[in-house]
């Protein structure tokens, strides 16, 4: 039987997903993506396609969805597991490792959003028991931060991953000081 424990089952749909990301690569466009051409270089018939996906836009749903998991699974990690600068190299890492598929993901969305704010609950808590503000002021406090985040990690993935994961981090650590800094000049 194949069941989505199966290691036939998990093989089928790692070779559905490696030809989608090439394809992605090479078409740029989700739209000009068919199943036939999917099925034809994953040496796959349409059956077993179907048995894993409905179309194409589903299965980059399902694409967006694990990689959201694994985000999620990242960020609400009780603080003593990991700091969190590990968590942002962690982060980069698998970004890095996943950088063909997002990539292309980032840049094909109109407005790319590769975290959002409820991803950030120990953030949040300090930020708002440090006497930020409110949570209105969080929310637009987080849409500012993660906005500058996505666009940071677009314009290092275009550019290949160059920098180390490290790197990255000291890059968006003096960011972040420099908006502090260039904030308090108009306060």
């Amino acid at each position: 039987m194949n069941s989505k424990n199966n290691l036939r089952f998990q093989q089928t749909e790692q070779a559905i997903r490696t030809v989608f990301i090439k394809l992605l690569k090479e078409k740029k466009e989700l739209s000009k993506i068919t199943v036939t051409e999917i099925c034809r270089l994953a040496d796959i018939n349409r059956t077993a396609f179907y048995l894993h996906h409905k179309d194409v836009y589903e299965l980059l749903q399902c694409m967006e969805t694990d990689m959201y998991h694994y985000f999620v699974s990242l960020f609400t990690a009780p603080c003593s597991q990991y700091s969190l600068r590990e968590r942002y190299l962690r982060l980069f890492n698998f970004l890095k490792e996943n950088q063909d598929f997002y990539r292309v993901y980032l840049n094909n969305q109109s407005h790319p959003q590769l975290l959002d704010y409820t991803l950030f609950p120990e953030i949040q808590q300090r930020v708002l028991s440090s006497g930020f503000g409110g949570s209105l002021e969080y929310e637009y406090f987080q849409t500012f931060f993660i906005t500058g985040l996505t666009s940071m990690i677009q314009k290092w993935l275009n550019n290949n991953c160059k920098e180390s994961e490290a790197e990255l981090l000291h890059i968006l650590e003096l960011q972040l000081s420099f908006s502090q800094k260039t904030l308090s000049l108009f306060l």
